[in-house]
This record gives C-alpha cells, structure tokens and sequence, in this order.
C-alpha cells in the first residue's frame, strides 16, 4: 500500500531562516572567544600603526595654500571605478558555496538568501564612499571646517559609492551590458590616473573657490543624495526574488574560489581561475587568418591573438604607464620598483600560453618545433609590449623633468629583459607548501610560497640593473648617456641567449627520456 502524502503547510521565511541558523550552529558552532579576540586585537594593532598617517592623507592639517586642486576629484573618480571592477570580479551578489548547491534551487526565497550579500555590499560601500568624500572633503575645504561639511562630504561620497555599488548589481543580472560597463569602468579608471599623470606635468588645476554653496545647502544636498541611495538599494532588495540563479552561482563559485586562495595560501591558482574566468565569459570570438599567414610565426601568431582579445586590460596597462609619472616625487628605489614590477605586469599580458606550453609540453611533441624556437616565439609579444610600456613610462618621467636624456630608448632596451622574467615566471608550476617551514611573528610560512613569489622577479632585477641604478644616480639636473642604453641593450640580449640555451638543454634532456 502507497501512503498518498498529506499536503503541507507553506513555511513562511522566519522559520525557514530560524531552521538554517540553527543547523550551521549545529555544524559548525558558534562564534569563538578566542576569534573575536584575534580579530578586535588585530584591528586595534591595524589602527595604531597605520591609522595616524592614514589620517593625516584623508584629512590633512592643512589644506593646498595655492588653492583646491582638481588632482582629488579626479583621484577620487579613480577610487570608485576600481571599486566597482573589483565588486565586478567578485559578484557583487555571492552566496556560500553551500547555500549556492542546496538551498538556491530550493523553493526558498531569493530575498532571504541574498539579503546579507546586499548588506555587506552597501557597508561596504558605505564605508569607502565615506572615507573618500572625507578625502575630497579634506583637500577642498578651508579649515577650520564644520561638521556640517564634514558630514556632507561623508554623505555625498557613500551615496556615490552606493550608485556605483548598483551598477555593478544591475550588470551582474544584465550580463548583456556588463561587458560594456567593465571596459568603461577599466578606461575611466586608466583615464583618471593619466590625467592625474598630465597634471602633475602640466601643472596643477586649481578650482575656483568662490560660487561654493553654504554648509547647510552642502549638507542637504548630502543628506538628500545619501537617502536616496539607500532608497534605492531597498527598492533592489524588493525585486530580489526575481533573480535568476546562474549569475548568483557564478559569482558564489567565484567567491567560493577567492576564499579557498586565501584559506591554503595558494595564489598561483587565483592567475588560473581569473584566466579561465576570462575566456568563459568571451562570447562572439570571430575567427581571423592571422595564424593562417606564413609570413607570422604560429606561436607569435596566438600571442598577438591573445593580445588583441584581452583590449580591455590594454586601458588598465596605458593608464598604469603613468603610474611613475605620479610617484615621481618618490624616492629612487620605489620609483625603480613600480616601474619593474609594472613592465613585468605589462609583459604578462600573453603569459597564460607560456603557462600552458609548461604544463602540457605534449602538444609543443606532437607539433614538432623545437623548444628553442618555442621560447624564442614566446618572447617576441612580451617584449614589445614591455619595451612600449617601458618607454612610455620613462618617457612620461622625461616630460615631467624628473629624467633627462634618452630614457625612452632605455625603455625599449629593457623590453627583451622584462620579457625573459616574465617568461620565467609564467613556466613556474603551482606554489609548493611542503618545503621547510619559516617562523614568522605572524606565523609558519612556507619557504615554497616565499620562492614562488620570487619566481621571476630575481632574474628581472639582475637583468635590468641598469635601468634600477639609472633611476637612482642619474636623476635631473644629471643627464643619462647612451652607454647606458647600450649596456641595457648587452644585458636583454644576454638574458635571452641564456633563456634559449636553457631551452635547448631542457628539450633535449626530454627528447632523451
């Protein structure tokens, strides 16, 4: 006999979320002494160390004497669009991975399961909004200021951080205009640091200081844009229900996959999972005869391929050229630092093939080529692309008056040079964690993390010398010589000589097993 099942009640979403609650603290417990102590004393020990100078960059003792400056506004405008490509990558609406495999197809309420999301998105938001109008506030604003422009300064940037926080929630659902809206999160965001770089060349752009509207005005304007705002994150939270699940799942694996980076100390997975993220989302790829043509080599060829598809991180690499510029006032060894480590970035651009090529070299097998010519191939579109981000970077130095000499060719020579570290890098496998442990005051670290991190960078720093000691003996009024460039040049094209001989002795130690 088949029992027929009696029909039951509807469960309303309090006792749906009271039974979740109690099953997690079944599973897992609840909060721990020992951890809220961690995190408070952490924060507290956060706060002595770095919070006097961060306050004294948000809220200065001083204002400009020469009057406010446009560089805030458009440093400001470079917050939020980096705000919003970083809620971009991670949803900005994620769920556990749990809850993501088990109750999102369930027939529970939507509202229920992203509400905490849409809470932590919107404080966060809050919270860089605030302290970035505070920032603006703060280089703008005669002192002694009030509270009533404080508070307004406060107000008026979480309201903007908040819109930008909506944006990225509608193109999360919208996946038809979110490639739009990331390439021009990313151009504004490259565009700001170029025009912050122009101005710091061409002189600063003062704003005028009258026509500025009363305290109270400013404040109600704030007030009025913050209310508004969060009006308009209750209305999103309204029309949760009617979310469609593939985008909540994607951001939640996303998520899923950034804690377990940090939870194993395993970067080297986050450059893969971001690469196939990358190439997953690439939809209408239309084919081309570039790699048909003979005149191209095949491997060149799927480097320039890559390139082209990846115009998008090309914004991010022009606006980081004048990141130097910037830092100009900087000490030497941080502006040789950011400028290596920049034109390594840039050099990356077409690493994940030279990734792949190590990690199946049995493709390279049934192809037939050399592994000496595979290298020389590989390093062809890494070092134009360095060699152009070099010269445009120390170029943009030379402008400045910071530089003097042929800097830019310098830039050019070092191109091969970033492009063999670059290389190297990109063949190193995931990170080790089973080498010897190093004590730190923080902890055991693996000393496998410290040489995968160094993987690269090493052979960067001995190829460029003469790049690094230019940028800290040969500073304007002094003018760099030629000999300079040509003893970049002797370097790059050692380092490459050698890369390739290395080459040939790994393919044949291969060949010979």
């Amino acid at each position: 006999m088949t029992r027929v099942p009696t029909p039951g009640h509807p469960v309303d979403d309090v006792n749906i979320r009271r039974w979740i609650r109690r099953r997690r603290i079944a599973a897992d417990g609840r909060v721990d002494v020992s951890t809220i102590y961690t995190v408070t004393l952490a924060s507290l020990m956060a706060v002595a160390l770095v919070g006097q100078p961060v306050v004294a960059v948000v809220w200065p003792q001083e204002p400009p004497a020469a009057g406010p400056s446009a560089t805030v506004l458009v440093g400001a405008v470079a917050v939020l669009a980096a705000f919003f490509v970083v809620l971009r990558q991670v949803g900005p609406l994620a769920i556990s991975r749990s809850d993501a495999t088990w109750l999102l197809p369930a027939p529970v309420s939507r509202r229920m399961l992203l509400t905490p999301a849409l809470a932590l998105t919107t404080v966060a938001a809050l919270a860089l909004g605030g302290v970035t109008g505070l920032a603006v506030a703060g280089h703008l604003v005669a002192r002694p200021a009030g509270t009533a422009v404080v508070v307004a300064g406060a107000a008026t940037g979480g309201a903007a951080a908040i819109l930008v926080a909506l944006v990225a929630l509608y193109c999360q659902r919208r996946p038809s205009t979110a490639r739009v809206a990331d390439g021009a999160g990313v151009a504004v965001g490259a565009g700001c640091l170029v025009v912050a770089a122009g101005l710091q060349m061409y002189g600063e752009l003062r704003l005028p200081v009258g026509g500025t509207p009363p305290a109270a005005v400013q404040l109600a304007l704030g007030c009025f844009a913050l209310v508004s705002a969060i009006g308009a994150v209750v209305a999103a939270l309204r029309r949760l229900d009617g979310w469609p699940a593939s985008p909540i799942a994607e951001a939640s694996v996303t998520a899923g996959a950034y804690s377990d980076v940090v939870y194993a100390v395993e970067p080297s997975f986050l450059t893969e999972m971001s690469a196939r993220r990358f190439w997953r989302r690439r939809t209408g790829i239309r084919t081309t005869n570039l790699i048909a043509r003979r005149r191209i080599p095949p491997l060149v060829a799927q480097d320039l391929l890559i390139a082209r598809r990846k115009v998008g991180k090309l914004w991010w690499l022009a606006g980081g050229a004048a990141l130097p510029t910037l830092l100009a006032d900087g000490p030497g060894w941080l502006l040789a630092g950011v400028l290596l480590i920049g034109a390594l970035a840039a050099a990356g651009l077409t690493s994940e093939s030279t990734h792949s090529d190590a990690a199946n070299p049995a493709m390279l097998r049934l192809l037939g080529v050399p592994g000496r010519w595979v290298t020389a191939q590989r390093l062809v579109v890494p070092a134009a692309v360095a060699a152009v981000w070099g010269a445009l970077a120390l170029g943009g130095l030379q402008v400045a008056g910071v530089l003097d000499g042929p800097w830019w060719a310098l830039g050019i020579a070092a191109g091969p040079a970033v492009a063999v570290g670059a290389v190297q890098r990109a063949r190193a496998s995931a990170a080790s964690i089973g080498t010897i442990l190093i004590d730190t005051p923080l902890g055991a670290f693996p000393a496998g993390m410290l040489l995968w991190l160094a993987n690269g960078v090493d052979v960067l720093a001995i190829l460029t010398l003469p790049v690094s000691v230019g940028l800290i003996t040969a500073r304007a009024p002094d003018v760099l010589g030629w000999p300079w460039v040509l003893a970049q040049a002797a370097s790059s094209a050692l380092g490459c000589l050698i890369l390739l001989i290395l080459a040939k002795r790994s393919t044949a130690a291969a060949s010979a097993l």
